[in-house]
Formats: structure tokens, sequence, C-alpha cells
């Protein structure tokens, strides 16, 4: 049974390495993600729609023109009584009238209402944009994590594909000792346990690497069944600077960008509010032309009138106690937002600091994984020698197997951890979309 079960394990190894896969390099994985991401879509829509709100023919600074026309006609049976005391009938009496006008009306003052308006969708039209690029940071790291953890189980599946190549050459080596006398069968069967054991974390480990790819192109907006490869290589950023690092995010870091843009947008609001208590004028004029034609019961059989009106209207809201609402509750609003900018620089100092220690931890533990691991080959190396020459215990070699593995993966791991804590140092000095 546990023959049978490693030539299927085995040939389902021959058969997905032969099997040639489309390898996704991290950088094109960030490109995809742009283009079809679904967060990063509403963020541009968001973009493109806030735009359209701060166009100039959004600002109210174009007048406003309408034209209208009508015909009206009416067929009735009169009885009419005159002044002098003479009567008439008509019956069929027809009444026909025509209109037909252009207006145009202008707001030439609104107390800069239109003004402070339009800063303010110019400013919003910032704002979203900010918003836009704190999507997209945070869809790059998404990427990035998504990515280098499919590495990460990319790098414990082939650790494991070497423990059962190992393990299965321990038991063949048990099992040509037992033959000749020179082993036991305790060897054996505890060679063919380890065996079993690789094999199955292998299958769990290669169940887990595609979850976690299905899971990476979920993210990218593509079919979750697409099937690819993934680069475990990782290339560094030389050292970066402490101070120059803290320097960049006071200036680029997209929290405070926010909360300055927030800010300067409160202020907008205070203004707005406050041109509401000055006057408005507004200018119209017109261009009408009205003609009828009447019953003999009129006065007037025919008429027709057309021309030119003008008109200058001023309106002045003396007293609204919501505009003045409106005005203390934008100045609370903007004594918010000021803390919220304290907040965002305090804590920008804190994120910067923990991340750079993060981050040189995470240097020095990659070059002790680094010394660990060529410590770990070289040992098993020597004990696989010596475990074929019969001058170790089939426990050493298990055990230099076990340390193996674990260095390499440690190895792995903090390699991604530093590549991560790299790019979170990006992302916090404004660096990362660049």
């Amino acid at each position: 049974m546990m023959s049978r079960f490693r030539i299927i394990l085995f040939s389902c190894l021959l058969v997905t390495k032969a099997v040639a896969q489309e390898t996704l390099t991290v950088e094109e994985a960030v490109a995809i993600a742009l283009e079809r991401n679904y967060d990063l879509k509403i963020a541009k829509n968001n973009t493109e729609l806030a735009d359209v709100q701060a166009s100039t023919l959004n600002s109210g600074y174009f007048p406003t023109v309408s034209a209208s026309s009508g015909v009206n006609y009416s067929d009735e049976n009169q009885n009419v009584q005159f002044l002098d005391g003479t009567t008439t009938a008509v019956d069929g009496a027809v009444t026909e009238s025509y209109n037909a006008s252009v207006t145009a009306e202008y707001v030439i003052f609104d107390g800069l209402v239109r003004k402070f308006t339009h800063q303010n969708n110019k400013e919003n039209l910032n704002l979203v944009k900010l918003q836009e690029r704190q999507q997209i940071e945070n869809s790059i790291i998404s990427i990035y994590e998504a990515y280098f953890n499919t590495a990460f189980q990319k790098r414990v599946v082939d650790n494991l594909k070497l423990n059962v190549e190992n393990s299965k050459d321990r038991l063949d080596r048990a099992g040509r000792k037992l033959k000749y006398g020179q082993g036991t069968k305790l060897e054996e069967l505890n060679a063919q346990v380890d065996l079993n054991n690789d094999s199955i974390s292998y299958i769990e480990a290669f169940r887990d690497l595609n979850n976690l790819k299905r899971n990476l192109n979920l993210l990218l907006g593509r079919n979750v069944s697409t099937d690819f490869e993934v680069n475990t290589e990782v290339f560094f950023k030389p050292e970066m600077d402490k101070q120059f690092i803290l320097e960049a995010a006071e200036r680029e870091n997209i929290q405070v960008l926010l909360a300055n843009q927030n800010l300067l947008l409160s202020d907008l609001d205070i203004k707005i509010n406050k041109a509401q208590f000055l006057p408005k004028i507004v200018g119209s004029g017109s261009y009408r032309w009205n003609e009828s034609q009447n019953p003999p019961t009129s006065f007037a059989l025919q008429n027709e009138a057309y021309g030119v009106n003008l008109g200058l209207s001023l309106s002045w809201n003396i007293f609204n106690g919501t505009n003045a609402t409106r005005v203390k509750t934008a100045k609370i609003t903007k004594k918010n937002r000021e803390i919220e900018l304290i907040k965002a620089k305090e804590e920008l100092v804190t994120d910067v600091l923990n991340s750079y220690e993060t981050y040189s931890i995470a240097k020095y533990t990659l070059e002790a994984e680094t010394d660990n691991l060529e410590t770990n080959e070289l040992n098993f190396e020597r004990t696989q020698k010596q475990f074929s020459l019969g001058q170790v215990t089939s426990l050493d070699y298990r055990q230099a197997q076990i340390n193996l593995f674990n260095s390499r993966n440690n190895y792995a791991r903090s390699k991604f951890d530093l590549k991560i804590a790299e790019l979170n140092i990006l992302q916090l000095s404004g660096k990362l979309v660049n």
C-alpha cells in the first residue's frame, strides 16, 4: 500500500515538473492589479467623477439660457354683453395664440459663494486623487504580501519535495541494509514512517500553494483558476537612512497629505457658509414674441408683440439661523481636522521608527539565517556521507534532515519579511508608487 502511494506521489511530481507554466513576476502582478483590480477601478471612477464636478462647466460662472414656445387653440360658443348694453352671440368663436422666447440669466454677484464652491470642487478633486493614490499603495502592498506568501509557500513545497526524495533514499538504504543483514526492521519502519509523514506534508503544502495562487489571482482581478509559477528571487534596495525617511515622510506620506487636504477643505467650507450672508445680484434678459388671432367678440381681432426685456434683481438674506449654524459647525469641523493633522504627524513618526526598527532586525535576521543555512547544508552533506558509510544512526540523519528543512524555510521567510519591511518603509515615506 505504501509503495503504491509513493509511486502515485512521485508520478504527480513528475507531471507537475513536466508541465510548463507561465512565470509571473511581482512587477507583472502589480501591473495587472493596477489595470484589473476591482477596488482600483472604483477609485479611478471616483477620480473621474470628481474631475467632472470640478470642471468649469460646473463652476456657476456661465449664464443659463433657455428657450420656450407654445400654441393655444380654443373653439367656444360665446355670449358677450358690452358696456353700452349691446349683446352679441357667436357660435364657434375660435381663438389662436402663439408665443416664443429666449431667456438668459446670469448671477452677477453671489457673495463669492460661486468662487469658493469652485475652489472647493477643485480641492476635492485633489483629495480624491490622494485617496486613489492611497488605494494604489494599499493594493500594491497587498499584492506584494500575497505574492511573497505564495513565493514562500513555493519554497516550502520545494523543500518538502527534497525531504521526500531524501526520505525515500533513506528508506531504500534501510531496505538494502536489512536485506544484507546489516540493518534492523525497526530502522526500515522508522524510515517508512518518516517518508509517509513527509509525503503528507508535501501534499498539504502543495494544496496550500494552490489556495494562495487562487487568492492572488482574485486580487489581480483575473480568473482564479489561472495557473502560474512565481519567482522566488528577491532584490533589495541599498541601505535606507532613517533621517532621510523621516523627512520624506513628513512631506509625502499619504496620511499627512490627506489630513492637510481635509483641513484646506474645511477652510473653504467656512468661507462658503460665510458668503451666504452677502447679497445676491442676478441679471436677466429675454427676447419674446407673442401673436394671437381673436374672435369678433374681442376688442382686437389680432394682436402681435415682440421685443427685448431686461431685468436686474437683488436679494439679501439678512438673517438665517441655519447659515449661522453651518458656519459654527464648519469651524468646529476645522478644529477636529487640525487635531487629526497633529495626530497623523505624531503617528507617522511612531510608524516610521517602528518600521525602521523592524527593517533593521529583518536585515540582521536574514544575515543570520544565511549563515545558518550554509552551516546546515554543510552539516547535512557530511551527515549524509557518514550515514551512507554507516557512521551515524538514522536518527542523526533524520535530525540533520529536519534542521536543513527548517533552515531553508527560515531563510526564505526572513528574505521575504525583509522585502515587506522595506516596502512598508517606502510606503510611509511616500516613495512606494514611484
